[in-house]
């Protein structure tokens, strides 16, 4: 058995996406033969070093890049593959029985329905793991995706779905038939989330941390430091602490607001995936303040760590956390709902013996039902399912 894993940005960029294309490539080379490719598109910051990325493939190698070119039309970006890189792409794919890629632009869909039309006896999963729509109900964005979903639609009969929730499951059953729409959790490698000795919570200052893009737009982080901010003005001589993990736009402000409030603000900037398991250890309370999420890998990692999480209402969070006593949902992403939030979680956390219950059960909910050795093993049940149709 053959299986290719395909990336459509290169791994280095060290988003969700390619971060969860690495460890699917790792986890099923137990079982299988798998080759991981990815492209030559950086967005941005490279997160990922090479050494890193090494080391969370255990030993598969990465042996092959595709490399695109770009075109900006209309100050939008449009990628394509050489034609000498299509061929090569195709020939890996010949060899291959199943070929995985998550659904990235109208440009991966139409090339591989282009190769499923050249390789009959392949099978394709494209896994959708990025919102299925955008706020604005006309944007470029929506276009794409809803376009992306027809074609799909009328070459479907060598392709399955694969969604990282269960709402997109629901959705995308609308277009395709349920038995080839699959749910597999988003698992995460939860052993460096053990507690040890040594990374005890602080019982003298309540933490909180934000870890992920620091952006408004889509993250909401703009909303939280106005609100963060208002706190410390209001009572500044509460033993709180607020650190904020990440990149993105914002980091500006958040320097700022460190500068004004040294003793209760870090930044420490983008912090590598090796290493962040020990900043969400210290830390007592995770802030959740995207706009739109279909998952939420942070969420997990938290509740891993034993944070409660303050969120807002996205489909992954309510998927992960909805009536669960250690998620507290914000009514709306606002400065009052979220200083009600933090200011309710503080007369929680002075009562210790129930703050530290509700720390425990979150970390056994997502050992219990988040590990990747069950996405792996999904994602097995799933191979083995479509090889014996």
């Amino acid at each position: 058995m053959k299986i290719l894993i395909f990336s459509p940005l290169a791994l280095e960029n060290g988003r969700g996406g390619e971060i969860s294309a690495i460890e699917l490539a790792a986890g099923l080379s137990n079982y299988y033969s798998v080759l991981l490719i990815d492209s030559n598109r950086i967005l941005g910051k490279e997160l990922l070093s090479e050494e890193v990325i090494k080391k969370k493939l255990k030993g598969l190698e990465k042996t092959i890049r595709i490399k695109y070119l770009t075109l900006n039309i209309f100050n939008k970006n449009f990628s394509f593959p050489r034609p000498g890189q299509i061929l090569k792409l195709l020939k890996e794919v010949k060899k291959s029985n199943i070929i995985y890629t998550s659904m990235f632009n109208v440009t991966n869909v139409f090339l591989f329905i282009l190769f499923s039309i050249m390789h009959k006896k392949a099978k394709f999963i494209v896994g959708f793991r990025k919102p299925l729509t955008s706020d604005k109900f006309l944007s470029f964005y929506n276009i794409k995706y809803r376009f992306s979903i027809l074609l799909l639609k009328v070459f479907r009969k060598q392709f399955y779905i694969h969604t990282i929730s269960n709402h997109a499951k629901k959705f995308l059953e609308h277009f395709y038939k349920p038995n080839r729409v699959n749910h597999i959790i988003h698992g995460v490698e939860l052993e460096d989330y053990q507690q040890s000795e040594t990374n005890e919570k602080s019982r003298d200052v309540l933490n909180f941390i934000y870890v992920g893009h620091l952006d408004d737009v889509h993250k909401g982080v703009g909303v939280l430091l106005n609100a963060i901010r208002t706190i410390l003005e209001e009572k500044s001589k509460l033993p709180i602490f607020f650190e904020f993990c990440g990149s993105g736009p914002l980091e500006q402000k958040i320097r700022e607001l460190e500068a004004d409030y040294p003793n209760y603000v870090k930044f420490h900037g983008y912090v590598n995936t090796d290493i962040v398991h020990e900043y969400y250890k210290k830390s007592d309370i995770f802030l959740f303040t995207s706009r739109r999420e279909p998952f939420g890998r942070v969420l997990i990692e938290a509740l891993a760590a034993k944070l409660l999480i303050i969120c807002t209402k996205t489909f992954g969070s309510i998927e992960i956390l909805k009536n669960k006593e250690f998620a507290f949902f914000l009514d709306e992403l606002n400065i009052t709902a979220i200083k009600e939030k933090i200011y309710s979680l503080y007369e929680l956390w002075e009562k210790k013996s129930k703050f530290e219950e509700l720390q425990n059960k979150a970390r056994k909910y997502a050992i219990h039902n988040y590990t990747f050795t069950r996405e792996v093993q999904m994602f097995k049940k799933l191979i083995n399912k479509i090889m014996n149709e």
